[in-house]
């Protein structure tokens, strides 16, 4: 499809100033780990907001985060993009478990490292165990730890199923799980598909497809908190997921 020069020159200078908000991150980065939280909350909505600007993705929201009562709340959402986890820092900024690929991304995985992402190997049972324990004792510190418990990306049409392992840190923990459904869309609601980070896509070709579609709007769906205290970690996942698969058969109903 043949692009207009001007539309041409907006993407250039749409990859232009995220260039510099990357080095901008990246002179921060140096001192991250060494912030106060409230420091490091206030940074991350930032700059995961300004990110969002920047690639002309809108950003909404519904329900009521957890953790603007209590932030020690483990996150578990359905996995789309990439841009999930900015998504979702805009309003409740935390650690999140990735796959250990993604520390190999370029850029982007030494800014997650930096971050606090819990990296794990998923074919490695150990690493289960550990992250688990990890997990838990952040919930216990009283921070948000955010988790994709599919465990691979997905789009809306394919129902969420969730694995159970990663969840029994917040049943060690006592601490609250909050379905989230994140959502792509376009201005009239319907599902948007520029932003799905699936199959055999690459990074650098997923951004391509971002920053080429400027109409890109994301809702970030905080659904009631379910209390992990006492519950199962298998109907846990599934409650869970219900109430995530629930929401995003809503937003595909529009249109």
């Amino acid at each position: 499809m043949k692009r207009s020069p001007w539309r041409l020159l907006g993407i250039s200078l749409r990859l232009g100033h995220l260039t510099v908000h990357i080095a901008c991150a990246f002179v921060v980065a140096g001192v991250y780990p060494a912030l106060r939280m409230p420091a490091q909350q206030r940074f991350m909505r930032w700059w995961s907001r300004s990110l969002l600007k920047l690639l002309k993705v809108q950003h909404h929201v519904s329900g009521q985060p957890a953790g603007a009562q209590a932030p020690a709340c483990l996150l578990v959402a359905n996995h789309v993009s990439w841009l999930d986890i900015f998504a979702l820092n805009v309003v409740t900024p935390a650690r999140f478990v990735a796959k250990s690929e993604v520390s190999g991304w370029p850029v982007l995985g030494w800014l997650v490292q930096r971050a606090g992402t819990l990296f794990i190997r998923r074919a490695v049972r150990s690493d289960t165990v550990h992250v688990n324990a990890r997990m838990a004792g952040l919930l216990q510190q009283g921070s948000a730890v955010g988790l994709f418990a599919q465990g691979t990306s997905s789009t809306p049409g394919q129902a969420v199923q969730f694995h159970a392992p990663l969840l029994q840190s917040a049943v060690a923990a006592g601490a609250r799980v909050q379905p989230i459904a994140i959502f792509y869309h376009d201005k009239h609601g319907r599902w948007h598909e520029a932003a799905a980070f699936v199959d055999d896509i690459s990074f650098v070709e997923s951004l391509w497809q971002i920053v080429s579609n400027p109409g890109i709007q994301v809702t970030v769906s905080y659904l009631p908190p379910i209390d992990a205290c006492g519950q199962d970690r298998r109907a846990l996942a599934e409650m869970t997921q219900c109430a995530v698969n629930a929401a995003l058969a809503r937003h595909m109903q529009v249109g």
